[in-house]
């Protein structure tokens, strides 16, 4: 019996080597989660009660649509909390125009994050200069909030996939994520991987589509995530409720 306890021991990695995403209990690792509340029926109330939630848990932020960050804004009053939105979401087809419009009315309007897609389509037709020129203009726009750039790399080839990175790294982007939700692509550890190798340590990464459980958490964490972005928050580092949407939403 010792002698398998022993050989058992040492097949487990020195705890030096654990990476704290796989130790830790559910609730600490919130503080690495943005709580999201996303959908084309969202109320004020809903809004309200996403933001309690966000505080109650110590979220890294409350993430709600565009024209609710002034309710967010007033449930944080008097708090530390964080409020966050989204740029263009979810198909990042709207002219540049009207995104820099968009992101400059969020921060007009208070916001402390954006997420921001990106017009994926000019990547798969070549145009890269466009490509490029709308993210630094978005970026510019929202200064002094930094942008995280949703780049769906599961919709992009290889060499398309180093374009869009090195194009959100020269835009300024303060966070590249690897999709905008799971019906692009569900996150998983290699990409969260590539996208930490791809960046300078001054860029963070954030992982976000189809993120249910702790240990799709814990693994995208462990993999160089700074930042996970899910609607499943509360079930996840609780342990109870209903989770919400499908594997395939945010």
């Amino acid at each position: 019996m010792a002698g398998r306890r022993g050989a058992a021991a040492a097949r487990r990695p020195p705890a030096s080597d654990v990476h704290p995403a796989l130790v830790l209990p559910p609730a600490q690792l919130a503080g690495r989660i943005q709580h999201a509340l996303v959908g084309e029926a969202v109320t004020e109330r809903q809004v309200r009660a996403h933001v309690r939630e966000a505080l109650e848990h110590g979220f890294d932020a409350a993430v709600v649509p565009p024209c609710w960050v002034w309710a967010a804004r007033d449930e944080m009053r008097g708090t530390t909390g964080r409020v966050g939105s989204f740029i263009d979401y979810p198909h990042g087809s709207s002219t540049t125009a009207g995104r820099v419009g968009e992101a400059a009315s969020l921060v007009d309007a208070g916001v402390d994050e954006l997420d921001c897609t990106v017009n994926v389509g000019y990547l798969l037709s070549s145009r890269l200069p466009e490509f490029a020129a709308d993210l630094a203009a978005v970026v510019r726009a929202a200064a002094p909030v930094g942008v995280k750039l949703m780049l769906e790399l599961p919709l992009l080839d290889a060499r398309r996939r180093e374009r869009a990175v090195q194009a959100a790294v020269d835009a300024g982007a303060a966070f590249v994520v690897n999709a905008s939700r799971g019906a692009v692509g569900i996150a998983d550890p290699s990409t969260v991987s590539y996208l930490r190798r791809s960046v300078p340590p001054s860029i963070g990464v954030k992982a976000a589509g189809g993120i249910k459980t702790i240990e799709q958490v814990r693994a995208v964490l462990a993999a160089g995530a700074d930042l996970v972005g899910t609607a499943a928050g509360v079930q996840i580092v609780t342990g109870r409720g209903q989770v919400p949407g499908s594997l395939y939403s945010y």
